[in-house]
């Protein structure tokens, strides 16, 4: 079986770095699954994504000619495609709107004003 890029495949992570997981894929090529291309967001512990043995569905983006190894993409397999057998495989991307950071904003304006009031303490006491 040969691959092309946009393929979608399944493939058997059998190495584990903080930047990736290498996988081996059925007709045995091998590919990186850089961890940009496990989410949009960030990703503290590639670890929660695969460990050896797992299996994830990926896409194929790229082939190298010449020894026919594959980059791969996680996060560009369309989500009703999404497959992944690692037990923490269930992520959500961060979803964020205003309202999380208003508390926050209401206080900066207090903090500012203290650092502000600090560092002019700081000035008049040399």
């Amino acid at each position: 079986m040969e691959y092309k890029v946009g393929d979608i495949i399944i493939g058997v992570v059998n190495q584990v770095r903080p930047y990736a997981l290498f996988l081996t894929f059925e007709n045995g090529q091998n590919g990186l699954l850089h961890i940009s291309e496990l989410t949009d967001s960030y990703v503290r512990d590639i670890e929660k994504y695969g460990t050896i043995g797992d299996q994830l569905k990926v896409k194929v983006l790229s082939i190298d000619p010449s020894n026919g190894f594959l980059r791969v993409s996680y996060k560009a397999v369309p989500d009703s495609e999404k497959f992944n057998s690692h037990n923490d495989s269930i992520h959500h991307d961060a979803q964020f709107d205003q309202a999380d950071f208003k508390d926050l904003e209401a206080k900066l304006p207090e903090w500012i004003e203290q650092t502000l009031q600090l560092a002019k303490e700081d000035k008049d006491n040399d």
